[in-house]
């Protein structure tokens, strides 16, 4: 329940304050960059299924296409929770990696998806000028957040460890 309400509170921020801090003319895409992280610590079944549900959140809250969102964002939490089992976990590069090669990955699958379904998207444009450059975008937040996580989870042994 807590990741949803995570998801729904990126999805209000990329609403409403990310448009404010754009880089490269694009903005940051939060609901990728939380369900890599997760995929990443908790695989691919549990990645699939958060990112069915961000991406259905996203289909009700923002497109004009039921399903399609939740389908990119499932195939991305489902192959990035693949990788749990042949990365390590304590490289933070690792996450940073999966962002970049996700987003790209995720951007080219919506709009194949998208152009079976009617979108007509210029596809060079699109892919250099959004997905490319919201690619490294990701990839630092990921950096960034993984790194928070991973010190905040390092303080919470380190705190019960200094309890008992």
């Amino acid at each position: 329940m807590g990741m949803l309400l995570l998801g729904a509170a990126g999805l209000v921020l990329q609403a409403t304050v990310l448009p404010a801090f754009k880089m490269a003319g694009v903005k940051a895409d939060l609901l990728t960059v939380t369900l890599i992280i997760f995929a990443f610590l908790k695989g691919a079944s549990r990645g699939g299924m958060l990112g069915f549900f961000y991406g259905l959140m996203e289909d009700l809250f923002l497109a004009k296409f039921i399903g399609l969102n939740a389908l990119t964002r499932m195939v991305t939490g489902y192959l990035v929770g693949l990788c749990k089992e042949w990365l390590n976990q304590e490289n933070l590069l690792a996450p940073a990696l999966l962002a970049f090669a996700a987003t790209i990955g995720q951007g080219i699958l919506f709009l194949l998806l998208g152009h079976a379904v009617g979108f007509k998207y210029p596809w060079t444009a699109g892919i250099l000028t959004v997905i490319v450059p919201m690619a490294f975008y990701n990839a630092g937040l990921a950096l960034v957040g993984y790194g928070l996580y991973q010190g905040g989870t390092a303080w919470g042994i380190g705190k019960r460890k200094a309890g008992s």
